[in-house]
C-alpha cells in the first residue's frame, strides 16, 4: 500500500562561500550585543563566592527560579543562550516557512497528481524496513493518518511522495552494515513545476552557517 503525506517542515540549507563566510562573522562581531545586567551571583572560586551566594538564595527562600528571574536580563537569563525569542515563537505558535504561493488550478493539478501517482517506488521495495518506521511516527504522534482525499479541502495543502534511502551506518564493533532512511521528498514536482523546496523564498528563512573543519 503506498504511503503519501502532507508536508509539514520545509528543510533549506545554504552554503557560503569562504568570502561570504567571513563577511557574515564580520557583520556579526560588529553588531552591538543587547544590554546585559550584571549576574548577582559571584562565579569565581574565592573565598567570598559560596557564602555570598548562599546569601542570596536564603533572602529569596531558595527559590532559584525567582533569583534567576529576578535578575533578567542576564547572562543567567532563561535562552540567554540562543535566539530566544525565535524559538518561543516557534514553541508557542509553531513552525512556519516563507513559500511562494502557486495558482488555485495549478496547486489542484499537483494534489491530483501526486495522489495518483503515489510514492516512490523505493518505498515498496524497502517496504519490510519502512512499514515499522511510518507506525512508530504514528504511535508517537508526529504523523496524523488522515484521507487522501482531505488534502483538496485543506488550505493551500500540497503532497510530498515518500521514499527509501539505503545507507550504511557502523555497529560498535566497527562492522558496516545497511540503514534504510524514511525521506519526505519535497523536491519533487507535479505538473506545475514548483515543488515545494522551489517554492521556500530564501531571503526570509533564518540563516544557518556552515564551515569547513579540517
Amino acid at each position: 500500500m503506498p504511503f503519501t503525506y502532507l508536508f509539514s517542515l520545509v528543510s533549506e540549507k545554504v552554503t557560503l562561500s569562504q568570502e561570504h563566510f567571513i563577511k557574515v562573522v564580520t557583520n556579526i562581531l560588529q553588531e552591538k550585543p543587547p544590554a546585559m545586567n550584571p549576574p548577582s551571583f559571584i562565579f569565581k572560586r574565592c573565598h567570598l563566592a559560596a557564602p555570598h551566594n548562599a546569601k542570596i538564595l536564603y533572602e529569596a527562600n531558595f527559590d532559584l527560579d525567582k533569583v534567576i528571574r529576578a535578575q533578567h536580563p542576564s547572562q543567567l537569563s532563561y535562552g540567554s543562550e540562543l535566539l530566544w525569542d525565535r524559538l518561543k515563537d516557534i514553541l508557542n505558535n509553531g513552525a512556519t516557512f516563507p513559500l511562494q504561493l502557486i495558482r488555485a488550478e495549478n496547486l489542484q493539478l499537483d494534489l491530483a497528481y501526486h495522489k495518483e501517482r503515489g510514492s516512490h517506488k523505493s518505498l515498496s521495495k524497502y517496504s519490510s524496513f519502512i512499514d515499522p518506521v511510518i507506525s512508530e511516527d504514528n504511535e508517537h504522534g508526529f504523523a496524523l493518518p488522515l484521507p487522501i482525499e482531505m488534502s483538496h479541502y485543506m488550505k493551500n495543502a500540497s503532497i510530498a511522495p515518500l521514499g527509501c534511502q539505503k545507507q550504511t551506518t557502523i555497529r560498535e564493533t566497527g562492522q558496516v552494515i545497511p540503514k534504510y532512511r524514511l525521506i519526505h521528498d519535497q523536491s519533487f514536482p507535479g505538473p506545475s513545476g514548483s515543488s515545494v523546496n522551489l517554492r521556500v523564498q530564501k531571503n526570509l528563512l533564518s540563516l544557518i552557517m556552515y564551515s569547513f573543519v579540517p
